[in-house]
């Protein structure tokens, strides 16, 4: 166990404090204590802390990082949940600190700032962790599984298609000065992760094209009333091309009405999985998800089942949180550290900066920050200045 502290209390830290309480009831030790929580809202933070205060301490409330870091001198590392435009401030201070980090998704609203993390975290030799969670999950592990037992051959087309309409309300992220983009990079970074995750390469290049078809989101979306004015995309089509050959189609959008169109499926030199209906042989049978998921649960030795499920826990945000304990106290690897997240997040941006530039645009150049038109604005904004380390390749963060 180590003491904590969460840092930012809205939304997504709701889940972090059920994630804590899954653990608590399973009797896993290797789980965070949070003897802290701050935010700039104090009435936001005292309701966190009275959450956390069902299963263990009640934790000491804050509305400003520098006097929780400067008086908390128990707290090792912070759990940080708020906007993306704060993220580098926030992990650089607690990092230059001596606290080891978990930082939710994306590491950085740029390419720029999630680097400038990660070189904090290696100057200070701190544990830098990515909350990045949804290839935790039971199914998605048993995906790569089959992906890398051959059960679907060489990997060569993914495409991942969620098209619909969404036009209500969502707070700061429908702003790219505090999101860095829209769905694209707030949820799409999850996705990304796992296009390397199952690919099991890295991005070569990016062709994309973005729109904002609808200028307005709403309080009553079918009414179109109480409407505020946004300034993200709301459609994205991205051709994705991997080393080794395999290409991702990835098409988003939520500002297409009526009929809504949602399929994910991997198709290889001998078959394919598809994510509703499960794993396909070139000979036409078919296994379904359930049945995959059991013929990799019986794989796995007691040993490897608590590693990646703790204590039988199926919450992703609960194994995120042991892996950066186990990081931390034993010094493994996070599973996703800082360098992992940025090449998520350089995808993302890759289609943004594509998009701008009407031309593909080279990943690498996205993740050593040679190539930032789009994102040259926001850190302009907010004033995300350059440093020399770019391009460095740090081993492991």
């Amino acid at each position: 166990m180590i003491k904590s502290a969460l840092i930012g209390c809205g939304g997504i830290a709701g889940a972090h404090v059920k994630a804590l309480a899954d653990l608590h009831e399973r009797g896993v030790t290797e789980a965070p204590q949070v003897v802290a929580v701050c935010d700039i809202d104090e009435a936001r933070a005292q309701e966190r802390a009275a959450q956390l205060a069902a299963f263990g301490p009640v934790p000491r409330v804050y509305d400003d990082i520098e006097q929780l870091l400067a008086t908390e001198d128990e707290v090792e590392a912070v759990d940080i949940c708020a906007l993306h435009s704060e993220h580098h401030t926030l992990a650089e201070a607690a990092l230059a600190s001596g606290r080891h980090v978990i930082i939710e998704k994306p590491l950085g609203i740029t390419v720029r700032a999630a680097r400038r993390i990660i070189d904090t975290a290696v100057a200070t030799r701190r544990v830098l962790a990515v909350a990045e969670n949804y290839r935790r999950s039971p199914m998605e592990r048993a995906v790569n599984w089959a992906i890398r037992t051959g059960r679907i051959g060489q990997p060569r087309l993914l495409l991942w298609q969620d098209v619909g309409e969404g036009l209500g309300k969502w707070g700061w992220r429908n702003f790219r000065y505090h999101a860095g983009g829209g769905w694209v990079l707030d949820g799409g970074v999850h996705f990304t992760d796992l296009f390397r995750y199952h690919l099991g390469q890295p991005a070569r290049s990016v062709y994309a094209v973005t729109r904002q078809f609808e200028p307005y989101r709403y309080d009553d979306p079918a009414e179109r009333t109480g409407a505020w004015s946004v300034d993200v995309e709301d459609m994205s089509a991205a051709t994705i091309e991997f080393e080794g050959g395999a290409v991702v189609q990835w098409t988003w959008s939520g500002s297409s009405p009526g009929e809504r169109f949602n399929r994910r499926t991997l198709y290889g030199s001998e078959g394919c999985f598809d994510w509703e209906t499960g794993l396909w042989s070139r000979d036409g049978s078919n296994l379904s998800r359930d049945d995959l998921l059991a013929e990799y649960r019986a794989t796995l030795s007691v040993e490897e089942g608590e590693r990646w499920f703790p204590g039988g826990t199926q919450n992703t945000i609960a194994i995120e949180l042991v892996d950066f304990v186990r990081a931390v106290r034993i010094g493994t690897v996070p599973e996703v550290d800082g360098l992992e997240g940025l090449r998520a997040q350089a995808i993302c941006m890759a289609i943004f900066e594509s998009a701008r530039a009407g031309q593909p645009m080279p990943v690498e150049a996205i993740e050593s920050g040679h190539s930032e038109g789009y994102q040259d604005e926001i850190d302009q904004v907010l004033g995300i200045g350059g440093d020399e380390t770019h391009g460095h390749d740090h081993d492991h963060h």
